[in-house]
């Protein structure tokens, strides 16, 4: 079933409510491109997919243009899924999610030039946003954490090929590093501290292969499956006098932490190509 509608100054949602929820704290996107679901004088082109007689996704319209649309996937009123779409009115430059359908967004993701390029996500559901992911192509290139839920940035990450290469840590909520986690392939290889808070690690811990763990697997931005881990490299072969046990410890980078605290070293790959795909709800138009 196919309706259209007029947007007046209040824009109901699929079911009546506001169309457009809140912006959670703590997000660094424009305000401007959320208010193409929320401005006088659209039109809407509303679809009840499972025919109760109120509408389930609602296509917003300017000047002919399509600017966004909105998503009930579970048939509440409420919408949970928002999409909006470039100048072309195809393109997508944002997406948002509500993921436990409480009417509060949990999720924000934008795009460049129909790319994922990174995302907010509010992570224990507080209307906060506390985590900060920056994609290249398909996998995480970097990602900030307010792991302590004080309303500012505690760690760092930094990732290659989706796979976790370094981790800065706030323990003391200054602002500014004490701990650094060095990886290799995926696997925890050396902890850095600072105990004198000058912005320099004066204690090093190696962590030998055999305590490090499981490799942690890439992080994929858009959730498929990540790619196969690359095979560890043999270790060297030893001599006599070389300590075995040592040969397959994991070198790290020597690089000093601290330094262009806290972003040194990051890169501004280009992510690869990746669209949105079209979320499916049951039933029919």
């Amino acid at each position: 079933m196919g309706l259209t509608l007029a947007l007046g100054a209040a824009t109901p949602g699929c079911g009546g409510e506001s169309a457009v929820s809140d912006a959670p704290e703590g997000t660094r996107g424009e305000d401007s491109v959320r208010q193409q679901c929320n401005t006088n004088g659209h039109e809407v082109r509303a679809v009840d997919v499972n025919n109760d007689g109120t509408p389930d996704i609602r296509h917003v319209y300017a000047d002919g243009r399509e600017t966004c649309v909105q998503y009930d996937m579970n048939f509440d009123g409420l919408v949970d899924i928002t999409r909006f779409f470039g100048e072309d009115g195809h393109t997508v430059v944002q997406e948002e999610h509500d993921f436990d359908f409480d009417g509060r967004l949990d999720q924000i993701s934008y795009y460049e030039n129909g790319v994922l390029a990174r995302k907010e996500l509010d992570t224990n559901f507080d209307n906060r946003i506390d985590t900060w992911v920056w994609c290249s192509g398909r996998l995480y290139s970097r990602q900030e954490r307010d792991r302590h839920h004080l309303g500012r940035v505690d760690t760092w990450e930094f990732f290659d090929d989706g796979l976790l290469r370094e981790a800065r840590y706030d323990d003391n909520n200054d602002g500014q590093p004490e701990r650094w986690e060095m990886f290799r392939l995926g696997r925890l290889a050396e902890v850095r501290r600072d105990t004198d808070l000058d912005g320099e690690a004066d204690q090093r811990e190696e962590i030998p292969a055999e305590s490090a763990g499981e490799a942690e697997t890439a992080l994929t931005c858009d959730g498929t499956p990540p790619p196969a881990p690359p095979a560890p490299e043999p270790p060297p072969p030893t001599s006599g006098g070389e300590n075995a046990a040592d040969a397959g410890v994991p070198a790290t980078d020597g690089g000093v932490p601290g330094e262009g605290m806290p972003w040194e070293g990051v890169s501004d790959t280009q992510p690869a190509d990746h669209t949105a795909s079209e979320p499916t709800l049951e039933g029919g138009e």
